[in-house]
């Protein structure tokens, strides 16, 4: 039996592996899984309302993350983000197709993800470092 040892286990580094391209990648499959309950090789048609409910879908998982230009360091923001990769990837019918040239809904978020990552500086907000004692925190709970 493994004891917990005394040690404070927040104060270690993170431990997570993935790159932030691969998190990204894969965060916003599953944020589209978990909108939409589409499966890998579902059919994604190319048009306005399908590009809608992509971006309702994905705009969760976007928010995850610090978007800033790769060429001034601007920030952008996440719906700003998604907007310029989904209207990258409708205007460019060969990106998020499979062999066949047909859309589908993993090879399109991925070329979703894959636009963000080349043209977009990504940062993972460390949401678990936010200092939980701070002022507006306070404030929130003394309102209860």
């Amino acid at each position: 039996m493994k004891l917990r040892e005394g040690l404070d286990r927040r104060t270690q580094g993170d431990r997570r592996r993935s790159s932030v391209d691969i998190r990204l990648r894969v965060g916003l499959w599953y944020q589209y899984h978990r909108a939409t309950r589409a499966g890998e090789f579902d059919f994604l048609p190319r048009n306005l309302y399908t590009r809608n409910k992509l971006q309702e879908a994905l705009l969760p998982e976007m928010h995850k993350y610090e978007f800033s230009q790769r060429d001034n360091n601007s920030l952008a923001s996440p719906s700003c983000a998604l907007s310029a990769a989904v209207d990258f990837v409708w205007c460019h019918p060969g990106f998020g197709c499979n062999a066949a040239s047909e859309p589908m809904a993993v090879y399109t978020v991925n070329a979703i993800s894959e636009y963000l990552v080349r043209f977009f500086n990504v940062a993972v907000i460390d949401r678990r470092k936010a200092d939980r004692r701070s002022p507006s925190q306070l404030r929130a709970v003394d309102k209860t």
